[in-house]
């Protein structure tokens, strides 16, 4: 009589910690690149196609040398800018990976597959020190 109830409960409460732990694993769909790998690859042949998804502001601000800003705002109507060259790789980032995750769905859908996210984000980049460019910005009013 009492454990139809009880037996509900368990698989809730289960159902909520897998829940949980899920949503603690690395909740990118996308392999990473470390700042390191892209570092050493700016400028050699190898070097992937940067996209930043930050707002045009914010990419003048500071961002990875040779990116190419594509605010998530645009990403579906811009998507024919971030495919990246047969054999290129694409990279995709943003501040703090926010945006990098709404990204990738849009990318999968658009038959965009073969990209990585910024491990560390933008953040990540900057707490290493390693090179970026300012400006970029070609609007004159916001």
């Amino acid at each position: 009589m009492y454990w139809r109830p009880l037996v509900k409960l368990t698989t809730g409460v289960l159902l909520l910690a897998l829940g949980t732990l899920v949503s603690l694993a690395d909740d990118y769909m996308s392999p990473v690149m470390t700042p390191a790998e892209v570092k050493a690859r700016l400028g050699t042949p190898r070097a992937p196609r940067l996209v930043d998804l930050r707002k045009p502001v914010e990419f003048g601000i500071a961002h990875l040398p040779g990116a190419v800003n594509i605010p998530i705002a645009e990403l579906e109507k811009r998507i024919d800018e971030v495919r990246p060259a047969k054999g290129q790789d694409l990279v995709i980032y943003c501040l703090d990976g926010n945006r990098t995750r709404q990204a990738e769905p849009i990318l999968y859908t658009n038959n965009i597959d073969n990209f990585y996210h910024l491990e560390g984000s933008l953040e990540g980049w900057l707490q290493k020190n390693y090179p970026i460019e300012k400006g970029g910005v070609n609007r004159k009013t916001w």
